[in-house]
């Protein structure tokens, strides 16, 4: 298909790791719909299941910044628009 997918987890440390979308094809545009660590998610606490979801357009070479929470982490489909 046209579709890409991403995800990253992380251990106990909050982080954020950069992804740059080379992998896209160029010239086209793609929603991004993203699951991530919600606000105040961490593994050692009940918040642990706070979930966000949001949508994005994106194209190639767009820089993707998801902050992920201790213990979290996110995945991403990348839905080709026409």
């Amino acid at each position: 298909s046209d579709n890409w997918f991403l995800g990253a987890v992380t251990d106990e440390e909050a982080r954020t790791a950069p992804v740059t979308l080379d992998f896209l094809d160029e010239g086209r545009t793609y929603t991004a719909e993203i699951y991530r660590d919600g606000d105040g998610a961490d593994y050692r606490t009940a918040a642990r299941h706070n979930i966000a979801i949001e949508k994005r357009r994106v194209r190639k070479g767009d820089r993707l910044e998801i902050p992920m929470a201790p213990g979290g982490g996110y995945a991403a489909m990348f839905r080709a628009g026409r």
